[in-house]
């Protein structure tokens, strides 16, 4: 599996145990939805300001967020 993909993964599972749609998170973290869709599916490269962004939407540090991927 490559880092989008786990990435990806990674993301969703965090989530998915908050409860949250793709919608509200998005909103939540100020990205797209379809975006962040993207990203879940390990379509895209994401940038580390996005990354920070979903950290943050988290309440996440990057490096927790990232953690044994």
């Amino acid at each position: 599996m490559d880092i989008k993909t786990t990435l990806g993964l990674r993301i969703k599972e965090l989530r998915d145990e908050r409860g949250m749609t793709q919608r509200a998170f998005a909103e939540a973290s100020g990205i797209d939805r379809s975006y962040l869709a993207a990203i879940e599916n390990g379509e895209i490269n994401v940038g580390i300001k996005t990354i920070e962004r979903i950290a943050n939407g988290f309440d996440l540090t990057v490096g927790q967020l990232t953690e044994g991927l």
